[in-house]
């Protein structure tokens, strides 16, 4: 056994060493701890059901392509036997391995991401009598599916199926079933803020009569800046409670969540509106028209959301203050008989609470 957890340490060790070289990938990397069972080939002579654990360090290398670094270590208990007249407790024997696989995620890992992978690797087989002991290839394919956050920090869960085909002896072909969760390894960066210059004072000035933001509030009583245009305000310049704002030119790729370039320059403006008014909640509501399936639109319009929403967390507006919701087709605004209708349908709100 002692061999058996050296060998695991040592793989251990590698994919730590590795992990910061990795790390310059495009996409924040990633790091999933999985106990999984394990039904095993039955040519190990083992039980056939036994326990083992993963770790793996992921990043994002180009769209929806990822590349995953695993470590992994199972125990495979062996029946205890009669022989004679005498109780023989037999030996377990231990797998332990290191691999790599090539990981195509069904999503933007925003909501719930199916997922396929494939890759190979070494295993190390820790047998009885030791002289049987092998070091082999292996190659694996799994198919499984990512949750959306659970927690603050960004930790997700996983699970998974995985087919592993290891060349010990004649080819051994066990499958295992894991569970675990996902941990983020570095989040985006507080937005900065230049300091302002200390003022420097140059005598009387004249009164300013300037409103900015243009709703109605004058700069020098204007306590919420950068207001959207058609939100109505406090006579602090604050957005009031209960009203709802459509966002203009927020477009999205067909039948995708995924944002065009001019709804990003627009939700930057959105973003600074937001910061300005730290208390404010508020509600990114997704809708599509009558086009298409009704679950698929649904879909669609609750994945437009998230983006829209992440999108505005990237840009330094605090998470806690947005939620997101899609509504498909059901709350239409304009007729879908006509083009003009089905344009005005397919809209992000802002409702503020």
């Amino acid at each position: 056994m002692r061999r058996f957890f050296a060998h695991l340490l040592a793989l251990s060790t590698a994919i730590a060493a590795a992990a910061p070289a990795l790390a310059e990938g495009p996409e924040d990397g990633y790091l999933d701890l999985m106990p999984y069972f394990t039904r095993v080939d039955r040519d190990r002579n083992t039980e056939l059901q036994n326990g083992g654990l993963r770790a793996a360090y992921g990043w994002g290398w180009t769209g929806p392509w990822y590349s995953e670094v695993q470590v992994f270590g199972a125990i495979l208990e062996t029946e205890d036997v009669f022989e004679t007249d005498e109780f023989t407790d037999q030996s377990d024997f231990y797998m332990a391995g290191i691999g790599f696989d090539t990981t195509y995620q069904f999503g933007d890992r925003d909501w719930y991401t199916p997922y396929v992978l494939a890759g190979f690797g070494a295993v190390y087989d820790d047998v009885l009598p030791d002289e049987d002991d092998e070091t082999n290839a292996f190659i694996n394919l799994a198919a499984g599916i990512t949750t959306q956050e659970i927690s603050r920090r960004g930790i997700r869960l996983r699970a998974e199926v995985r087919y592993l085909h290891d060349f010990f002896e004649n080819g051994m072909n066990d499958w295992q079933f894991g569970f675990g969760i996902s941990i983020p390894l570095r989040c985006p960066p507080p937005p900065v803020y230049a300091k302002a210059p200390e003022p420097v004072d140059r005598g009387p000035v004249e009164v300013n009569l300037r409103d900015s933001d243009g709703d109605g509030v004058m700069d020098r009583d204007d306590r919420c800046p950068d207001t959207l245009p058609g939100a109505r305000v406090d006579s602090d310049g604050c957005v009031i409670a209960n009203q709802t704002i459509t966002l203009a030119d927020i477009h999205f790729e067909t039948g995708s969540a995924n944002l065009k370039p001019a709804a990003q320059e627009a939700l930057l403006n959105v973003s600074q509106a937001l910061r300005s008014q730290p208390d404010t909640l508020v509600e990114i509501a997704g809708h599509t028209d009558s086009q298409g399936n009704d679950n698929f639109n649904l879909r669609l319009s609750q994945q437009r959301a998230n983006s829209v929403r992440a999108y505005l967390i990237r840009n330094g507006v605090a998470a806690e203050q947005l939620s997101a919701n899609g509504y498909g087709e059901t709350q239409p605004v304009a007729t879908n008989d006509t083009a003009e209708g089905r344009a005005a349908n397919r809209r992000v709100e802002m409702r503020f609470r």
